[in-house]
């Protein structure tokens, strides 16, 4: 896996990606950027903040569907032992452990949760860094490092790296 954009091109294609995304998906994702450091901030994520993630990441209702069945006391003690563990593993981890969160679902309540720390796990991203999307604890460990370090190579935000990667192979 490798990233092999400037900092004009990350900046560039996320400006791109903003530029065409629908007001309702903008909308949502502006939701996440403020909610999601809240659920930080009180050391958990509520039933609504899981959903509204959902509702971002996965167009259709199966996945709000599969989230729906964790009850409200499941997701406030799960995201807390996540928000609250010092391994990486457990914190990804814990949140595999709510039904209809996957890699890609987990990835991003971590994204939103601690945008300074997280990428997304997402094909389209993982198409322009030459990985798959065979998700495992070690490939998303390399990822997130790839990108802390690019973002950081490049004086970017992780979102503005997030939505280069994901407009790179949408838009190039």
């Amino acid at each position: 896996m490798q990233i092999n954009l400037t900092k004009r091109q990350i900046i560039e294609l996320a400006c791109k990606r903003d530029a065409r995304m629908r007001d309702g998906y903008l909308k949502k994702e502006c939701s996440l950027i403020v909610g999601m450091p809240c659920a930080a901030s009180r050391g958990y994520m509520t039933s609504e903040d899981l959903i509204a993630v959902a509702e971002w990441k996965w167009s259709g209702g199966r996945t709000r569907n599969l989230c729906e069945l964790n009850s409200s006391a499941e997701v406030e003690e799960i995201s807390t032992a996540s928000f609250a563990a010092e391994s990486e593993r457990f914190r990804i981890g814990a949140l595999l452990s709510l039904s209809g969160v996957g890699w890609p679902m987990a990835s991003v309540i971590l994204h939103f949760t601690f945008p300074v720390r997280y990428p997304i796990l997402d094909v389209r991203a993982m198409r322009t860094v030459n990985g798959s999307t065979h998700y495992t604890f070690q490939k998303w460990q390399k990822y997130t490092k790839l990108c802390r370090d690019s973002a950081m190579k490049h004086d970017v935000s992780m979102r503005t790296l997030d939505k280069a990667l994901w407009a790179f192979d949408r838009y190039s």
